[in-house]
């Protein structure tokens, strides 16, 4: 059974850390090693095309409480550079608040790896800081022009170097084509997240870019990354079955099969 909170919005430090505090997540954060807080800050834009700073400080705050790791914030936008997607959406403030240290994805050394049983990327050019970092991920809630949603899953997009999957100005072309569910699929299965936290506050409809504002006013919590993005896709209007990324990753990545609601 995968269990997900599911809390009702008051601010952002209560209740993220209600829905972490549901599941548990205080005793499996790791006591060494890095941990690496995954926003989606795809682009200069403001929230909900991005991530809220303030849920970054929230998850930043219960980490540093209860956990002895390190911790950083990484990201590798898919347009611009990540460092103007840090500065315009406030991470680079919040950064020097906290002496928080920032990883840009797209600039990391990377090392090659391979998965014969990969989809389609058979191999793949990871950030070498990410193998053994204890990733959450961090996303807004939003549709998707591609996928349908774009959630916890489809937010490792951000991992994958800027070099090696460029097409043009856009830095993770390479990454949607020919199939960008069989893509979310694959560099999940290199590196998924072990813990997601989902703002959906206010959630994006339409596409991922741009699109309308739906108030959802909830925040979302779990560590099976399939079933956090089935109960956000049910929230805005899909089925998860009817998701091609969702039920390639089931069974696989995490399951949407036995889902336990912790509503907050």
């Amino acid at each position: 059974m995968s269990k997900v909170a599911k809390v009702k919005f008051v601010d952002y430090q209560s209740s993220v850390t209600k829905a972490l505090d549901l599941i548990g997540a205080a005793s499996r954060l790791p006591a060494s090693g890095l941990v690496i807080i995954k926003p989606n800050l795809t682009n200069a834009d403001g929230p909900p095309v991005t991530t809220n700073v303030a849920a970054a400080e929230a998850v930043y705050k219960y980490c540093k409480t209860h956990c002895r790791a390190d911790i950083a914030i990484g990201e590798g936008c898919g347009n611009g550079t990540t460092e103007q997607t840090f500065r315009a959406n406030g991470y680079s403030k919040l950064a020097e608040k906290y002496r928080i240290p920032l990883i840009d994805f797209n600039k990391e050394k990377a090392v090659l790896v391979s998965n014969p049983d990969a989809l389609q990327l058979k191999e793949f050019h990871i950030p070498e800081i990410v193998r053994k970092a204890f990733i959450i991920s961090l996303p807004i809630l939003k549709e998707h022009s591609f996928t349908k949603t774009t959630i916890a899953m489809k937010n490792m997009f951000g991992i994958a170097p800027a070099p090696f999957y460029r097409g043009g100005s856009w830095n993770k072309s390479q990454l949607h084509s020919p199939s960008t569910h069989k893509s979310v699929v694959d560099v999940c299965s290199y590196k998924k997240p072990a813990l997601c936290v989902v703002d959906a506050v206010v959630a994006q409809r339409g596409m991922h870019l741009a699109g309308r504002h739906q108030n959802i006013g909830l925040i979302l919590a779990g560590f099976d990354a399939v079933a956090v993005d089935a109960v956000g896709s049910k929230l805005l209007g899909h089925n998860p079955r009817e998701i091609e990324y969702l039920r390639l990753s089931n069974g696989l990545l995490g399951s949407m099969d036995d889902i336990k609601i912790v509503d907050g």
